[in-house]
């Protein structure tokens, strides 16, 4: 069973994960990386997801996507749900991780915020 990725739309218009692709300039190779991974999750039941695919849970029941690209590590960060169906995830926030550190540094609660903000707005995401 496939399941559904969506993408959190920032104040209800502006898909957050285009636009961290965009600013961030990520290549369209490490984008694919990160799409080959996204569709990995798709398609594995969440218990059989390895630590090496998914980290977490983080702050606020948030995840974050381990995709090793040449030069850096990108975190989007995403959570189950939370509205529709549980079985689905939804991209809260681009993040990049370099060391042990996360840019942006507070990646874990602007995506645990974002996570809370679609629970009140449920029509702010839009298929990734």
């Amino acid at each position: 069973m496939n399941r559904e990725i969506w993408e959190f739309l920032a104040g209800g218009r502006r898909r957050v994960i285009r636009a961290w692709l965009d600013d961030e300039r990520i290549s369209s190779r490490d984008r694919a990386k990160m799409d080959v991974s996204l569709n990995r999750l798709r398609m594995l039941d969440f218990a059989l997801v390895s630590h090496k695919l998914l980290a977490g849970p983080l702050t606020g029941k948030t995840y974050k996507l381990r995709t090793r690209c040449e030069n850096r590590e990108l975190r989007p960060m995403l959570c189950r749900g939370p509205v529709g169906s549980p079985q689905d995830y939804t991209l809260l926030l681009g993040a990049i991780e370099v060391g042990d550190r996360l840019k942006p540094p507070d990646a874990e609660d602007r995506a645990a915020a974002n996570r809370e903000t679609l629970i009140e707005n449920p029509s702010w995401r839009e298929l990734y």
